[in-house]
């Protein structure tokens, strides 16, 4: 995607008329109008000042919009399927980054379309600690430590809505999630930093996407035999 249509996209997902949108940059309609055209480009500045009205990461503008609602049905489906049990929190993070590359592996768009971030421990997704932290305060999970000081997450509820999921996608995260069950949390991470996306970035980098495609298709989520 370029610029021009996050910038439409985004004007539009939150209801903003151009003239709107150019009224809080101080700019005219005629002279917004042509970023969305494509005729000229915002500044870094403009597109902070968007960023903050819209409440987005700037990065947004580049990479597409995030949809985190769709990113928390993804992330609540798994910790279903794990049941009472629960799934440690790093774990959970990487078969998340699982199911979105994965996705843009074989479609060329990724499931949820949010921000991953290259971190010591591998990919990270944007909003994933945010929205962890959000949830446990609003009694929608339930994070136990454990000896060792790992976190294990549970639902508290399993009476969710996972509408933004289609039935293909639900069966993708199930298969992702069933392969790593029984794995533990070193043996995933070590995977995900032998692969390309991690491997090219630097600490805090975003990762395209499209770094997954260089990747062995046996070596994109399916664990080393």
């Amino acid at each position: 995607m370029n610029i021009n249509n996050n910038l439409i996209e985004l004007r539009k997902r939150h209801g903003y008329t151009q003239q709107e949108v150019a009224d809080k940059l101080s700019i005219t309609r005629q002279t917004y109008k042509k970023f969305e055209s494509d005729e000229s480009q915002p500044t870094t500045k403009q597109l902070s000042i968007l960023a903050d009205f819209y409440g987005v990461p700037i990065e947004e503008f580049f990479y597409g919009v995030q949809n985190i609602d769709k990113f928390k049905q993804m992330y609540l489906y798994i910790l279903s399927i794990s049941g009472k049990k629960g799934i440690q929190k790093t774990k959970l993070a990487k078969l998340l980054y699982f199911a979105d590359f994965r996705h843009f592996y074989e479609n060329l768009e990724s499931m949820s379309g949010v921000l991953y971030k290259c971190k010591d421990y591998g990919p990270l997704a944007d909003p994933f600690l945010e929205l962890t932290d959000d949830m446990q305060i609003n009694g929608e999970i339930k994070i136990d430590c454990l000896s060792g000081g790992a976190n294990m997450i549970t639902l508290t509820s399993f009476n969710n809505d996972f509408s933004l999921l289609s039935k293909k996608e639900k069966n993708e995260i199930e298969e992702i999630y069933n392969m790593w069950a029984d794995r533990n949390v070193e043996e995933i991470v070590n995977y995900t930093h032998c692969q390309k996306p991690w491997m090219a970035c630097r600490e805090n980098e975003i990762i395209p996407y499209s770094l997954i495609l260089q990747e062995d298709p046996d070596h994109v989520y399916t664990p080393i035999a």
